[in-house]
């Protein structure tokens, strides 16, 4: 579905980005993936903050684009599916982004049970991959946007 068709919808809003947000949003991403690199905080955290950073470049791709989640239930989902059409990423990736806001989900709410270490780094790469992919979809798609300090972590 496009980003017009979610709109008319309902499911998302237009949305008059600025820089300074999309900056706040990759500093939040490039700071979550920090923390999820750190092995000395626990894997429950890793993992949800792998997730967050995920979500931010979902939300970099939205807001870039013109467009914000709408409020309500659903919009983590919905923000994660959005990267097909703003970013144009795999499905299969989506599908993957998909299984981690159940797990992570699962965790704030039941707890996090059996978290395999290999799934954390597997999270954790995935995270920074797409902060990476995100910085150069920036640059290349909305310069104006693009965060011009990669000394700040932001690649």
């Amino acid at each position: 579905m496009t980003l017009d068709e979610l709109a008319r919808r309902g499911l998302i809003r237009r949305h008059r980005p600025e820089r300074s947000e999309i900056r706040s949003l990759a500093l939040a991403a490039s700071h979550r993936c920090e923390d999820a690199e750190n092995r000395s905080i626990h894997s429950e955290t890793r993992l949800e903050q792998a997730y967050h950073a995920i979500l931010s470049c979902a939300l970099i791709g939205l807001r870039a684009k013109g467009y914000r989640p709408a409020r309500g239930a659903g919009s983590h989902e919905l923000t994660l599916q959005t990267l097909a059409e703003t970013l144009g990423l795999d499905p299969h990736r989506l599908d993957y982004y998909q299984a981690l806001r159940r797990q992570r989900h699962q965790g704030l709410y039941e707890g996090f049970v059996g978290l395999p270490p290999a799934g954390v780094e597997e999270a954790v790469q995935e995270a920074r991959h797409l902060l990476k992919e995100t910085m150069a979809w920036l640059r290349d798609h909305h310069p104006s946007f693009a965060p011009d300090d990669p000394e700040n972590g932001l690649v």
